[in-house]
């Protein structure tokens, strides 16, 4: 059987929960996360004033069209869209962590989102940088359809119908780390786990040797692993310190 992120379990482990912006642009005023360290099971709250000092990568050669973000969570209070982590709630359970998430209160700047209202093509080039290689802007043209049929030697006039299809991927979005004292072991569903030891060793300021990315199996390859319980899963060598 298959087994993926979520399923792995070791002693001493803890659960996180992001708390994520409920806004999509402006700042984070304040966050109230009093009642949130008194619940039963919690261990922390972690947030920009006491995570500690978290790195931004640096691009690798060939890389500009891949990375999308490289600014670490919590690195300031600005909000940039929605959704986006502002805080993390770490508890014995998940279902503690979870209700830690939901308590901690957020104090907000509102600015108008960046969104706009009228949709018109960008003054772009030709051939534009992605993921893989250059390539051309445009993908597709669309054609005369009408005047292909009409003009068609053979012509077959039928209606086809298919059923709706949804990607249901069949994993949960999760992540185990261990650490062991400057050693990091990240259990996690990538597809490039060179890439990923690469950018956490930069994040962490660690010797690239001390960090280890392990995939058995990844249960989505597509973007759109289930959100509906999303689990940050952490287990410390010693979680008695918290």
């Amino acid at each position: 059987m298959a087994q993926y992120t979520a399923d792995f379990h070791f002693p001493g482990q803890l659960y996180a929960v992001p708390v994520e912006a409920t806004i999509a642009n402006g700042r984070v005023v304040k966050l109230d996360t009093a009642a949130a360290e008194k619940m039963p099971g919690v261990r922390a709250v972690f947030h920009r004033e006491n995570i500690g000092k978290i790195y931004r990568s640096v691009l690798g050669q060939g890389f500009d069209g891949i990375c999308d973000e490289r600014r670490p969570p919590f690195e300031d209070d600005v909000v940039r869209y929605y959704g986006q982590y502002i805080a993390l709630a770490v508890a014995d359970t998940f279902e503690a962590a979870k209700a830690a998430a939901d308590a901690v209160r957020v104090t907000y700047a509102k600015d108008t989102p960046n969104v706009a209202t009228d949709l018109t093509a960008d003054d772009e080039p030709q051939v534009v940088v992605t993921t893989f290689t250059p390539r051309e802007r445009l993908q597709s043209q669309r054609g005369d359809a009408e005047a292909a049929f009409a003009t068609a030697p053979v012509k077959i006039d039928q209606t086809y119908v298919t059923p709706a299809e949804t990607h249901n991927p069949i994993e949960l979005h999760a992540t185990t780390a261990i650490w062991d004292g400057s050693t990091l072991t990240l259990y996690e569903s990538s597809q490039g786990v060179f890439n990923l030891r690469g950018v956490l060793a930069q994040m962490f300021g660690l010797p690239k040797e001390n960090v280890r990315v392990i995939t058995k199996f990844v249960g989505s390859g597509f973007g759109s692993i289930v959100r509906s319980r999303l689990r940050l899963r952490c287990s410390w060598a010693n979680p008695s310190s918290w």
